[in-house]
């Protein structure tokens, strides 16, 4: 059972209600606001072409006082005209002083580059206010000429867009000087006069020509909205008034004959920049003509290079497959065996002696072992990939030794690489650089960088396709490509089981032409091919002796029994596809660790078009902002 306040509580909650109630007023009423009752311009265009402009503003305070005023007139190229002058302000039919003492009934200028900022001060004011400021705006009329058939024009944002208040209603009025009056559309009496509200024309907006046609007024019927402006425009006929095109115009002028010869400066890097960099391949990059007939394949190598330089000659790149055939080839010459643990592979150095090994398998050898005749895989991990750049630096050197390329493929790529990021440099700077050196008038001055950068781009591809071989080279490499086509397909040209004996010799070449996965995968296939002696399976022992074994010597010397791939199926838990996987795993294994490295963490506004008869421009100017506080 809930109990009901006492009498002494009521009284008590009573005051407490209505001192809240006093609060919650109190602040309401501190709340600053205003609107525009009425926001007129007045626009009086002098015979020099300045326009005199008056902004008669009606407004509405409450809540707090406000004590100051601010317009900003945007100038220059921004603002389409030559600047603002005589400028003068009252409130409420009393004259402000210039002044920056910021007291009551003064008002201060501030003039920048592109735009006149004017604050006005007055007494802590409420209520209905009203403020008027005027001044003249130089060269405000775009200059049409007879050439062309097209007329002068003021085309002006009479209320600028940022406004922060509601104005109920606006009217601007054009007065032209004495025997002016607007230019009409061909074949008809409409005169080419337009108004815009937000960008676009607006059935609220009436607009009315005096009979002597030398005032137009604008009359908006319809709240303006912050965010919104009141545009206007009006066309009368070039050479009536003598007024010489204003400095922002001609410069508007010159940008646009200096943005189409930027335009077309820009199409022709646009095509001569790729054209270059396929003139530099086709002249410096391409091999020479193949003065021997190669046939489609052939059936031995067709030299004694090792599988490393014929990986590194045949796509002019020692990549990382190249390395990896260089272990297998070293293993099946005698120099290493390799033996399959879980997870791990064994390394160990026979004693085969190195002398007639090139500088590069010696490097090799070097430091996979370091000093030691015995090395795990998972050892070299993180670090054997600093030996890597070496390594690759002498099988082009190789390459050159053996006269198969004039220079070495990486210094060729390297340096048209390096040509290319120059030029793509030139492109980062001329794109910061060339709107500052021609001016915001040029809206085609970031073309240039695009066409420099597009032509880095084509440089830099080509760059890889830069380096060539010697006539004795490409002779060669056709050749070993004849014998990589054979290994491909060797299935089409030879019998597998006959030819078993041949997976481990070219087992290296297969590895360096990147096909060791399809070559294993097929000879795993073939029950007479023999396990090469070199690599020990997991597990080596427990294979029945004298079945499926076929006598076989080392390389390091000595005969031992080495099993065949069709007897291991009956050793191996997984068959015969066990010991293809596992050969696959370890270049695969080895490939992944001997390149493995340590990570670093181990981080004014345009308008609407006026349809039919108005030339020049589609931009007013003025703009701005005005506001109080």
């Amino acid at each position: 059972m809930k109990r009901k306040p006492s009498t002494l509580k009521r009284l008590l909650i009573f005051p407490l209600i209505i001192f809240l109630l006093l609060i919650a007023d109190s602040s309401q009423a501190q709340t600053k606001s205003f609107y525009w009752e009425q926001f007129d311009v007045d626009m009086t265009l002098l015979e020099n072409g300045d326009l005199r402009i008056v902004e008669t503003q009606v407004l509405n305070f409450s809540g707090e006082p406000f004590t100051f005023g601010y317009g900003v007139i945007y100038t220059g190229s921004k603002g389409l005209n030559d600047g603002i002058e005589e400028i003068r302000v009252s409130g409420n039919g009393v004259a402000y002083t210039e002044s920056s003492s910021n007291a009551p009934n003064t008002f201060e200028v501030d003039e920048s580059s592109d735009e006149v900022t004017i604050n006005w001060y007055f007494a802590p004011a409420v209520g209905r206010q009203t403020y008027t400021f005027s001044y003249v705006v130089k060269g405000a009329v775009r200059v049409g000429t007879l050439e062309q058939g097209s007329g002068d024009q003021i085309f002006w944002k009479a209320i600028p867009q940022d406004h922060p208040g509601r104005i109920d209603s606006s009217a601007v009025t054009i007065r032209l000087p004495e025997g002016i009056r607007p230019q009409q559309y061909t074949g008809t009496a409409d005169y080419l006069v337009a108004a815009y509200v937000g960008g676009e024309t607006s059935d609220a907006v009436r607009i009315n020509v005096s009979g002597d046609g030398r005032t137009i007024t604008y009359q908006n019927n319809q709240s303006l909205y912050p965010g919104t402006e009141f545009e206007v425009r009006v066309q009368f006929p070039h050479g009536l008034l003598n007024i010489p095109a204003p400095d922002w115009q001609q410069r508007e002028e010159r940008g646009d004959v200096l943005g189409l010869a930027v335009l077309a400066v820009s199409l022709f890097l646009l095509v001569a920049g790729p054209l270059l960099a396929l003139a530099l391949w086709y002249v410096w990059g391409r091999d020479p003509e193949i003065g021997v007939v190669v046939p489609e394949y052939i059936t031995r190598p067709p030299n004694d290079l090792p599988p490393a330089i014929v990986g590194t000659l045949v796509d002019e790149k020692a990549d990382m497959r190249d390395i990896i055939s260089t272990l297998i080839d070293l293993a099946r010459r005698g120099y290493l065996t390799i033996t399959e643990e879980k997870r791990n592979h064994i390394f160990q150095r026979t004693d085969k002696p190195t002398g007639d090994l090139r500088p590069y398998e010696k490097k090799f050898l070097d430091s996979i072992f370091r000093g030691s005749e015995e090395r795990s895989l998972n050892s070299l991990r993180y670090k054997f990939a600093n030996k890597l750049p070496k390594l690759r630096k002498m099988l082009y050197e190789e390459l050159e030794n053996e006269q198969l390329v004039p220079r070495s493929p990486e210094t060729v790529r390297n340096s048209y690489g390096c040509f290319s990021f120059v030029v793509l440099g030139a492109g980062a700077l001329a794109f910061f650089g060339l709107p500052i050196v021609l001016g915001g008038s040029v809206s085609t001055a970031v073309c240039p960088a695009f066409a420099i950068v597009l032509t880095g781009v084509a440089l830099f591809i080509a760059s890889r396709h830069m380096p060539v071989k010697t006539q004795r080279g490409t002779e060669a490499a056709a050749q070993w490509l004849a014998f990589k086509n054979f290994l491909q397909n060797i299935e089409r040209y030879v019998d597998l089981k006959e030819a078993a004996e041949i997976f481990d010799e070219y087992l290296p070449y297969a590895t360096a032409f990147g096909m060791d996965r399809t070559w294993i995968r097929k000879f795993a296939k073939v029950e007479t091919t023999p396990i090469p002696p070199w690599y020990m399976p997991r597990p080596y022992h427990g294979y029945p002796s004298g079945r499926g074994m076929r006598g076989k010597s080392m390389p390091g010397g000595g005969d031992v029994q080495m099993p065949t791939l069709q007897g291991m199926s009956d050793g191996l838990s997984g068959g015969l596809q066990s010991m293809s996987k596992g050969l696959t795993r370890m270049l695969n294994s080895s490939s992944t660790v001997l390149k493995s490295t340590r990570s670093a963490s181990s981080g004014g506004g345009s308008s609407g078009g006026f349809s039919g008869g108005f030339s020049g421009g589609g931009f007013s100017g003025g703009g701005g902002s005005r506001g109080f506080g």
